[in-house]
């Protein structure tokens, strides 16, 4: 398929050569220069500016929050300048709000969008492993299943409106900030009585928390495995305020999100936003006197 992508942050590199090796013709932007240009040695067309990427069957973005996409798909208006065959596929995060303007804005201008974030990190983009939550009509999606097979394992289809999608992966995002908060609070519990936190992390594990996400948020705990960084706990904070602003907008209380935000920003304050999500479990550690 032809294709267009937009973003090329790390997981956007992942998936635009991902795609490149299923075969798909991609032009590429990224407001980085820099970034975009590799991928000029492996067949991919690099545009000079976001517009000239829409001369596709599909045009993927992966834009790092609201104020890119603002900037670089809102702002030029390429809404209104995609050709009415082609498609928008959004498969970053970002909030409810966004993704319910989104959706009005390709409706208004006649414009097919679906939204589908995914779960799963850079190598797993890499390597076609991604979880992928798709909303939209029937047939866009139909239309977009080639690049999920090509990106994922699993896609799941969650409704007809695209920002259902968003909200999906943002509510998943915030159970995963509360097991990462929750493991540091049980590491620091233990370790203050003389437990090893890797005997527990395999007591647990072993029983009823087999769940992969305390596998490895665990391990990274216990082997202090916090660098390199391929999801920064800076990220992790925006995610549970993304949660957090989508309560409000739906009004629903979320008192453990406001409390996990306040040990992020915590951590932050501490100098452990560059670091792995994980990290996390080390501020609440040191909090603790360890």
């Amino acid at each position: 398929m032809k294709i267009g992508f937009i973003g090329l942050g790390q997981m956007g590199q992942a998936m635009a050569g991902r795609l490149l090796e299923a075969g798909h013709e991609l032009t590429v932007y990224n407001r980085s220069r820099a970034a975009a240009e590799p991928f000029r040695t492996r067949g991919a067309q690099v545009a000079a500016e976001p517009g000239q990427t829409l001369d596709a069957e599909i045009v993927v973005t992966m834009l790092a929050d609201d104020a890119a996409v603002e900037a670089v798909w809102i702002t030029p208006d390429l809404v209104g300048k995609m050709p009415s065959s082609g498609i928008h596929l959004n498969m970053a995060s970002i909030s409810l709000k966004m993704g319910k303007r989104l959706t009005a804005l390709h409706a208004v201008a006649g414009s097919q969008y679906v939204s589908a974030p995914v779960f799963g990190r850079p190598p797993a983009a890499a390597q076609g492993l991604l979880d992928v939550v798709a909303a939209g009509s029937e047939a866009a999606i139909a239309r977009c299943q080639p690049l999920f097979s090509a990106l994922g394992r699993n896609t799941f289809i969650v409704g007809a409106e695209p920002y259902q999608a968003n909200i999906v992966k943002i509510a998943r995002n915030f159970l995963l900030a509360t097991v990462i908060a929750s493991l540091g609070e049980a590491f620091a519990l233990v370790r203050k009585s003389g437990v090893d936190p890797a005997t527990f992390l395999s007591t647990i594990t072993s029983t009823s928390f087999s769940a992969p996400v305390y596998k490895s948020y665990g391990r990274m705990m216990v082997d202090k495995a916090f660098a390199p960084t391929t999801f920064p706990l800076r990220l992790g904070l925006k995610d549970v305020e993304l949660a957090l602003e989508a309560g409000a907008d739906t009004q629903v209380p979320m008192p453990f999100a406001s409390l996990i935000r306040e040990q992020h920003l915590g951590a932050l304050a501490s100098g452990f936003g560059e670091q792995e999500w994980a990290a996390l479990g080390e501020y609440i550690a040191q909090s603790a006197g360890l």
